[in-house]
């Protein structure tokens, strides 16, 4: 017994030493990011102390570097059995846990836990915050930066506020937390991308603060949002600019506006590939669109808000958007038209055209002709139907389509196109009477 007694504090001692060894290893592993290695480690301090927490801690830590989630969740699971009174990281990395497994409300849930019992831990607080803007939870979000500030002022937390209560147009507000989070850090990039955000909403901040207002009154207007989403994209704010384009596209879903200025949006966000879901092509530039062509936009929108069964009015949109490049826009907007009124001619005409710039041919030349048969004194239409059946080598046919348009109105390239058809059939008389047309006909408009 007396040998046995006097062997205890040796073995203590040994374990001691074995214990100090392992964290200091544990410790240099973490330092070092050999994650592999520090899960070995902890598992083996483990064995000596279950009830550590540091060491639960360590090995939980180790298993996020590795981005085990299933090792992870095991390993909480474990902490939580072993240890009566585990400490406020376990709530932590529970709620690191959810968020990585994308259960927001869990994560949420598992984060407020820990700050009400440590309402200074400005590390939770910011997971909070963060995972508030992930979910679009402005107001709330706002709460978190603003419980995060009156614990630790930053620059960060600053200008994220800012950030977050543009997203609430609460201009007054945000514009202040942006001049505390420049005098705080003026040289921090996050504060610099802020400021420079801010200057372009700044530019257009009186027209902005009129819209707001007018919105307060009529939130579900779709013409306000757009002509707000259309003020963002002019102010450099893409992220404002979708927000309002996606929610005037759900109520008005009619309009083209918000498509247009939706995908513009998503181009600035990098997201282009997301344009054409809506028919939108993802060569569209804002500064390509002239004033004039928004203000119709504009106007055919609102228009057709009020007549929904106007036939006319969708083919006059549909040749604004045939001439701004957006084929698939125009041709939805011409078929629409063509199911409202079958007899509509100009309907034909504009599927035409956009059925040949989205590369279906043959559909084209069904339609163009479908519209000189629905209107004979249709001369336009004449026209882009000799100039298909031209491309397609049919010159016969297009010198006939050629005739019609210039019977019916004479201008200089039906006169050239029929000349051309003529020189390939080797009608050389009648190609230079047309080449003589011509040039008395642009002799007399001058």
């Amino acid at each position: 017994m007396a040998a046995a007694l006097l062997a205890l504090p040796a073995c203590h001692r040994a374990a001691s030493k074995e214990e100090r060894a392992l964290r200091s290893e544990l410790r240099k592993a973490l330092d070092e990011q050999n994650y592999e290695r520090a899960v070995e480690l902890a598992r083996r301090h483990l064995k000596l102390r279950p009830h550590d927490n540091g060491t639960w801690d360590r090995l939980v830590r180790a298993q996020f570097g590795l981005h085990d989630l299933a090792g992870i969740s095991q390993s909480l699971d474990d902490w939580r059995n072993a240890v009566p009174e585990p400490s406020l990281s376990l709530d932590e990395y529970a709620g690191d846990y959810a968020a990585a497994k994308k259960d927001d409300a869990w994560a949420i849930a598992a984060w407020k836990k820990v700050a009400a019992a440590d309402p200074k831990n400005v590390r939770v607080l910011e997971k909070i915050a963060r995972l508030e803007e992930r979910q679009h939870f402005w107001s709330k979000e706002d709460a978190a930066w603003t419980a995060l500030i009156a614990v630790q002022e930053s620059a960060s937390a600053r200008i994220n506020r800012a950030l977050c209560r543009r997203r609430l147009h609460r201009w007054h507000d945000a514009f202040e937390d942006l001049d505390k989070a420049h005098a705080l850090a003026p040289d921090d990039p996050e504060v610099q991308r802020g400021a420079k955000l801010f200057e372009g909403v700044g530019r257009f901040l009186a027209e902005i603060r009129e819209l707001d207002s007018a919105l307060a009154i009529s939130p579900n207007d779709p013409g306000l949002l757009a002509d707000r989403a259309l003020l963002f994209l002019r102010a450099d704010d893409p992220e404002l600019a979708l927000e309002d384009a996606e929610a005037a596209g759900k109520i008005g879903t009619w309009a083209v506006r918000p498509k247009l200025f939706q995908a513009l949006a998503l181009i600035a966000l990098g997201r282009a590939d997301e344009c054409e879901k809506s028919g939108v092509h993802k060569l569209i530039r804002l500064e390509r669109l002239a004033p004039e062509f928004l203000e119709t936009m504009a106007r055919l929108d609102s228009e057709i808000s009020a007549e929904r069964n106007n036939a006319e009015l969708y083919v006059s949109r549909a040749w604004q958007l045939n001439e701004i490049g957006q084929p698939s826009l125009a041709l939805q907007d011409a078929q629409t038209a063509m199911t409202l009124d079958p007899k509509a001619a100009g309907a034909c005409a504009e599927a035409s055209y956009a059925l040949t710039k989205l590369g279906r041919a043959a559909e084209a030349l069904e339609q163009i002709k479908r519209a000189t048969e629905l209107d004979p004194n249709f001369s336009t239409a004449w026209q882009y139907r000799g100039e298909l059946e031209m491309a397609r080598g049919e010159t016969l046919s297009a010198v006939e389509s050629f005739t019609h348009a210039i019977e019916a109105n004479p201008t200089a390239t039906a006169l050239e196109k029929r000349e051309q058809c003529y020189r390939r059939l080797g009608l050389l008389v009648k190609a230079d009477q047309d080449r003589r047309a011509r040039l008395d006909l642009a002799s007399e408009t001058k």
